[in-house]
C-alpha cells in the first residue's frame, strides 16, 4: 500500500517551516513530507537539512535558484511517482 506524501515549496521560510512541519506531523504522523526549496537565502535550506536528518519522514530537494511554484509542483509529482506514493 503506497504511503501518503505531503508536499510544500519554500522560499525564505526559515521562520515558519519548522512549525509547519511539526503541525503536519502532529496531525498526520504516518505521512511523509517533501519540501522543495528554491535556494532560500535566509537559511531555510540548512534548517530543512537538519530537520530531515532528525526525522526520516522529511525529504528535501534543493533547487539551484528560484524556479517557481509550478515547476516545484511538477517536481513533487515526479518524486511521488518515482517513490511509489
Amino acid at each position: 500500500m503506497p504511503g501518503t506524501l505531503v508536499f510544500t515549496a519554500t522560499y525564505n521560510e526559515a521562520d515558519n517551516v519548522e512549525t509547519l512541519l511539526n503541525e503536519i506531523l502532529s496531525h498526520l504522523p504516518d505521512t511523509d513530507i517533501l519540501i522543495v526549496d528554491d535556494r532560500s537565502p535566509d537559511g531555510t535550506g540548512p534548517l530543512l537539512d537538519r530537520l530531515a536528518a532528525e526525522n526520516s519522514r522529511i525529504h528535501v530537494v534543493h533547487r539551484p535558484s528560484k524556479l517557481g511554484l509550478g515547476t516545484a509542483h511538477l517536481l513533487a509529482m515526479k518524486y511521488a511517482m518515482h517513490h511509489n506514493y
